[in-house]
């Protein structure tokens, strides 16, 4: 199972009062409904892919419409045993006593026009507004797995019910993003702590503490990384000035010996050619008294300067 279906199976058990209840069904049939009009008949459907979204919708419509809906599977190609699932409301679209039901949430059937109109649907209790974006996220949301990568998203295919649902989010300031791909309008969060924020306001305390323990654990490797990558660019710094300070000093020695170098620069540099693999820090301690990082490094750029000294010397030389 994905990610996203172990999330709709814990908001699926959430327990809720009835006003929550009616907000979360509203949720779903207001952001899932699709209605379609053909020569031979009109049908107001809900599809899923998701087989306790499917029952538990149906059971609650059942509840409180006389004749409800009708539901089924059905088979698709892609997979084998991969089912969706089917909730006809076609006895609502003649029958007016059913359609009041839509009606109490915000849905009118209009068939002449072909389509679904949405009127305002006010909340005003915090609990319902939980609930209504919970109802959403069942019908149309899904998370990538967060061991991938951070992103939400929630598909709509009216423009009214994405601004509704987005001004819902931002009630309990949850910072979601809009884009429009081909018919749908897009909701959608990328950042890992606003998904976070977003799993705890609909009441996916699970999903939130399993993504919350991948989040630290990705942190965990970064910051190994980070310090891997750093000490790794120090240690590569550290070898390449030691191969070049070693360059100079033997250039010296083959050009003029070590003994004619002052005996601080003398030592320094003996000290260099036995210890290549030392820090300038760590010759410092080899010194007696011990000299700091900063001193090290001035006395073998005073070497530097005396190898350059001695090669511009000899090319001069060459050059008469």
């Amino acid at each position: 199972m994905s990610f996203s279906s172990d999330i709709k199976d814990e908001l699926i058990r959430v327990d809720c009062k009835q006003c929550c209840k009616k907000a979360e069904i509203a949720a779903i049939l207001r952001t899932g409904l699709i209605f379609r009009k053909t020569k031979r008949k009109k049908t107001l459907t809900f599809i899923t892919e998701h087989g306790l979204l499917s029952r538990y919708l149906y059971t609650q419509i059942k509840n409180v419409v006389k004749k409800g809906p009708e539901i089924y599977g059905q088979k698709t190609p892609r997979l084998k045993k991969h089912v969706v699932y089917r909730i006809d409301f076609n006895n609502l679209l003649d029958n007016d006593e059913q359609r009041s039901f839509l009606k109490e949430i915000g849905i009118c059937l209009d068939a002449d026009r072909e389509g679904i109109e949405y009127h305002r649907y006010d909340l005003e209790d915090r609990c319902c507004i939980r609930a209504y974006l919970r109802g959403g996220f069942l019908s149309v949301g899904s998370l990538t797995n967060p061991d991938k990568s951070y992103h939400l998203e929630l598909n709509f295919q009216n423009k009214i019910i994405q601004t509704e649902y987005m001004s819902f989010m931002e009630y309990f300031n949850l910072k979601p993003k809009h884009i429009t791909r081909k018919s749908y309008e897009i909701v959608y969060i990328k950042e890992g702590q606003d998904i976070v924020d977003y799993l705890n306001v609909i009441g996916a305390h699970n999903a939130l503490m399993e993504m919350e323990n991948v989040r630290i654990m990705k942190e965990m490797r970064n910051q190994v990384n980070r310090i891997v990558n750093c000490e790794t660019a120090n240690l590569e710094k550290t070898v390449n000035a030691s191969v070049k300070q070693v360059e100079y000093i033997k250039y010296i020695d083959s050009v003029i010996g070590l003994e004619s170098l002052p005996p601080a620069l003398k030592e320094i540099a003996r000290l260099r050619l036995e210890n290549t693999d030392a820090s300038l820090s760590e010759l410092g301690k080899m010194l007696s008294p011990v000299l700091s990082k900063s001193g090290v490094n001035h006395r073998l750029r005073k070497i530097e300067k005396i190898s350059e000294n001695l090669k511009q010397r000899n090319i001069n030389k060459e050059t008469v």
